[in-house]
């Protein structure tokens, strides 16, 4: 991985020093997402493709852990996002007789880090733009359940890599006490390792303190892990509760 991967997310932490003196103020978020998986896998037999719907979700997902922290100072912010996940799905393969079934399981660990600076700032609207860096840790596997003519096989791997991405966030407040969040993300390497997110709530702040918030997340990834090219999506609901301090 070339260096610029790394040190591009940093490179304007610097400037943070000419932000207008203000007091840092801090928010963490913990929040229950309850993503399906959709994924496409080319095996050395072909392209398996699976999802899990709505109705089977919570029954394909084995294990879930999210949460993020901010600090903001002035204009500027720094934001860490971290998501884990395990998620399997299943389906008939399109391979014949030779295969009856085939399963994809995903552990996915991603850790997000953003600098933004508040580009707009009114009573009705805030936007923040910046650059960040996703760090993913991908353990991938994928059985062929035998049919009548074959035995089972099993491919997969895991890898870890990291993608820059550049970043925007919006927040509308209406009413005295909501207010709606909309966020996305996308990165590229030099080769095809891309991901990209996006998020959208709504939240009701029940005091200075403390906010709850709703809505729906989506995040993508396309990356050869364990010689396989897969394309890795999760999508689903999210509930959250956000503290300021």
């Amino acid at each position: 991985m070339r260096l610029r991967t790394f040190v591009l997310p940093f490179c304007i932490l610097p400037m943070m020093a000419h932000a207008q003196e203000a007091d840092w103020s801090y928010s963490a978020n913990i929040y229950a997402w309850v993503p399906g998986l959709d994924a496409t896998v080319d095996t050395p037999l072909g392209e398996l493709s699976s999802g899990s719907g709505s109705s089977n979700v919570l029954d394909n997902l084995d294990m879930a852990f999210m949460g993020s922290f901010e600090a903001r100072r002035g204009e500027w912010s720094v934001l860490i996002d971290g998501v884990y996940a395990k998620l399997s799905t299943s389906k008939d393969t399109p391979f014949g007789l030779a295969y009856s079934k085939g399963d994809i399981t995903t552990e996915l660990s991603a850790v997000s880090a953003y600098a933004l600076y508040r580009s707009y700032d009114s009573a009705q609207l805030t936007a923040d733009i910046g650059v960040g860096l996703r760090a993913f840790d991908v353990d991938l596997d994928v059985g062929l359940a035998a049919g009548r003519v074959a035995n089972d096989r099993n491919f997969g791997g895991d890898k870890t890599w990291a993608v820059p991405l550049v970043a925007g966030r919006f927040t509308a407040p209406f009413g005295e006490q909501w207010f709606a969040v909309g966020y996305f993300d996308y990165g590229q390497t030099s080769g095809e390792e891309t991901t990209w997110q996006a998020v959208a709530t709504v939240g009701y702040r029940i005091n200075e303190r403390w906010a709850v918030q709703a809505g729906y997340r989506h995040m993508e990834l396309e990356q050869e892990i364990g010689g396989l090219d897969s394309d890795i999506a999760l999508s689903g609901p999210v509930i959250g509760m956000n503290v300021r301090f």
